[in-house]
């Protein structure tokens, strides 16, 4: 098999993968936030096999995919923040100066929960249940700083241990 066909293969499959991680997200909404995440890391491992190009087409094709198919909450989730975040995560850090490199991504977070707040009340008439924004946006900060932390975690552990199966 050719370079071409087997990238394109693999980009089809991590696709798929994606689709149908948000496709759970949407359907389980015990685990929704999880899910959403998670179905995120094929576009990082994208990001890492063939770089932004592809990345971005995976992140698009999926967010396509996803709001034809499923739309709703777990499709808005991607399409704002998760989807996108890691190739932005990857941009940010090429940043040296950590402080720098952390208010960009906070500043990415304040954005995607400012567009997520509005489009979940534009939407589907949300109103954030007893929580207002005041309180939701900085547990979502420590949430954040955590989920960044983790991620970093999963991209070391893929360079480290599964990477060198794919080359």
């Amino acid at each position: 098999m050719n370079t071409s066909t087997k990238r394109l293969t693999r980009l089809a499959i991590l696709t798929a993968l994606s689709v149908v991680l948000l496709l759970l997200g949407s359907v389980l909404p015990a685990g929704r936030l999880a899910l959403v995440a998670i179905s995120s890391l094929p576009v990082c491992v994208t990001l890492m096999m063939y770089g932004l190009k592809w990345s971005l087409g995976v992140f698009a094709v999926t967010a396509a995919l996803g709001a034809l198919l499923y739309p709703g909450a777990a499709a808005i989730m991607f399409t704002a923040f998760f989807g996108y975040y890691p190739i932005a995560k990857s941009l940010f850090e090429r940043i040296h100066k950590t402080g720098v490199c952390w208010l960009c991504k906070y500043a990415l977070y304040t954005f995607a929960f400012v567009v997520y707040w509005l489009l979940a009340k534009a939407l589907f008439t949300f109103t954030g249940g007893e929580l207002a924004w005041y309180v939701l946006y900085p547990l979502g900060a420590v949430v954040f700083f955590l989920y960044d932390m983790a991620y970093s975690s999963v991209i070391r552990f893929y360079l480290v241990k599964i990477a060198r199966y794919f080359e």
